[in-house]
């Protein structure tokens, strides 16, 4: 098991020292009307690693993106609401002097509450 150092904000530029890390945004949420009492609520959860690595790159944040889809969905869930994974999207750096690979897992969060935060 490989600890993770998790950022409170995405910073532009990560050193490779403080690899690999793990950030959680949720940059977007989409309302919509389901009764005129209470509306529908879908967050885009984004979780996203970045690491170092050789030649089996790819393969560890695939195992990284499957672990993640795990935990969140889970803990999401046990907590009452619908979590479902979107997509998965994994980019390869290679440019540098050190490899570095970035997995992105997108989830949509829904839940429904009225205009006054009542569940």
């Amino acid at each position: 098991m490989i600890l993770l150092t998790q950022l409170p904000a995405w910073a532009g530029n990560i050193s490779a020292e403080a690899l690999p890390v793990l950030g959680v945004v949720t940059p977007q949420e989409r309302v919509s009307p389901d009764t005129f009492e209470m509306f529908e609520r879908s967050t885009l959860l984004q979780v996203v690693v970045k690491r170092l690595g050789g030649d089996e790159l790819e393969d560890e944040l695939d195992e990284d993106a499957d672990a993640i889809e795990i935990c969140v969905c889970a803990a999401i869930m046990a907590a009452g609401y619908r979590c479902f994974p979107e997509d998965l999207t994994i980019a390869l750096n290679g440019d540098g002097e050190k490899r570095i690979g970035t997995a992105l897992v997108n989830f949509r969060v829904t839940y429904h509450r009225s205009l006054d935060g009542q569940s």
